[in-house]
């Protein structure tokens, strides 16, 4: 009888809201991993720099498997984070295949408590002036398999990210349900299904999963009374009307190597929203010299916050689904989904083990919500800005990539890009 290969499953979800008008959310809990070994500052930051790296390495593929002029929203952060995971259970090529595509400086044990403490932060920024930012990982391993010691150990006082038992081989719907239903009250509700039938079956022995939830509030907002339709020019040259929002809103402005890079911060100003847009050139040409550098160096140019800049936003609703599998591949990490081949001899003992599906799930909502408690500032700053002349205007008028990251640290939580905010609304 030939060796019997099993299925590891990695899946992770990404919600993002920037609303706030739900009152019937539960906040999130203090974050968990602060109280895991924590390392320093050093290490933490240059973990956020290989996450950089890999959201740049990431995002072009990315939207190119969703397609050609469409809207996209993902979370490198979570991937990352979900392989960090995996690799801490990997060996020989399949490991050093994983640490090069996620530009790791180590491998997933050593680096838990550089992730820890870079969670840890980022939590607790995202959670400042009634925002909500939860990261929350857990595995799922068949019961009656004995898993390594070690690797449990690490992911659950590393990661937060405790074992727990379903039984896959006798009944994978169940299964399925039962990590369905954490993912869905780890986003509160939001994403229900991110394993959608037949991606776990009799033959997988573990899932992994990383659900990213974040709700903000911009730190000066937007009266709905004033939103109306406003030309967006989509990427082909054609004029669409759009419903936009417009405000008084203090905001930093940059620009660096063909284009300009507005930063929109939120309650408590350590998250911010950053709109780039080509100043030459196509969206799609933009995204295909993009570097670390690159991105790093509009993000450098970014001015100190002005306010009584009038804004004009447009709203956007929108969720992408990929399947992950071809990105990693290309991107080098080759090992990890073959049978035979792979080598994930930490997890269980074996070279049984490969990873046969890595999904990602996310969503992201920005509109005028949420900011109520804001709007009397921004009437505030209408009238000093009245009383001085006319203000300055910032259009997000035409295809722009955008982030959601962490304004002390660096880490990308989100990134994505808007081609018509039509799309998804």
């Amino acid at each position: 009888m030939g060796r019997r290969t099993c299925a590891l499953v990695v899946g992770m979800v990404a919600w993002v809201a920037v609303t706030g008008c739900n009152n019937n959310k539960v906040a999130a809990p203090p974050p968990a991993v602060c109280s895991a070994p924590q390392a320093g500052s050093g290490d933490a930051q240059s973990l956020a720099s290989g996450d950089t790296a890999f959201a740049v390495a990431m995002f072009p593929p990315a939207v190119a498997a969703v397609g050609a002029g469409q809207n996209v929203i993902l979370s490198p952060y979570s991937v990352s984070a979900t392989l960090t995971m995996v690799d801490v259970g990997a060996a020989g090529t399949t490991d050093s295949q994983i640490q090069t595509a996620l530009a790791l400086t180590g491998n997933g044990s050593t680096i838990a408590p550089a992730y820890a403490a870079l969670a840890c932060q980022d939590e607790t920024d995202g959670t400042t002036n009634g925002g909500e930012l939860s990261i929350a990982n857990s595995i799922w391993g068949q019961q009656g398999t004995t898993f390594e010691p070690s690797f449990v150990s690490v992911l659950q006082t590393g990661y937060d990210a405790p074992l727990q038992q379903v039984d896959f081989e006798s009944d994978p719907s169940a299964a399925t349900s039962t990590i369905n239903s954490w993912v869905s009250t780890e986003t509160q509700g939001e994403i229900p299904t991110l394993l959608q039938p037949g991606v776990v079956d009799a033959t997988t022995r573990l899932v992994l999963v990383d659900a990213v939830y974040f709700k903000g509030t911009w730190a000066t907002g937007f009266d709905a009374s004033a939103t109306t339709p406003q030309t967006f020019t989509l990427a082909g040259g054609s004029p669409v009307q759009v419903p936009t929002m417009n405000a008084l809103v203090t905001l930093s402005e940059g620009s660096a190597q063909g284009a300009s890079i507005y930063e929109l911060p939120y309650k408590g100003n350590a998250l911010a929203m950053d709109f780039i847009l080509p100043t030459t050139g196509s969206l799609a040409a933009y995204e295909a010299t993009l570097t670390p550098a690159s991105l790093g160096a509009a993000v450098a140019s970014l001015g100190p916050p002005e306010s009584g800049v009038q804004l004009l936003l447009p709203k956007f609703s929108f969720t992408t689904t990929l399947a992950l599998v071809p990105i990693l591949q290309g991107l080098g990490v080759v090992d990890l989904f073959m049978p035979h081949v792979a080598n994930l001899s930490g997890m269980d003992g074996s070279m049984d083990l490969y990873v046969s599906a890595v999904v990602q799930q996310a969503i992201v909502e920005v509109d005028e919500s949420g900011t109520v408690a804001a709007a009397a500032t921004a009437a505030v700053t209408d009238t000093d800005a009245v009383a001085v002349g006319a203000p300055p205007i910032v259009a997000i008028d035409q295809p722009f990539v955008f982030l959601i990251r962490d304004i002390r640290n660096g880490s990308i939580l989100f990134m994505g890009q808007v081609t018509d905010p039509r799309q998804g609304s």
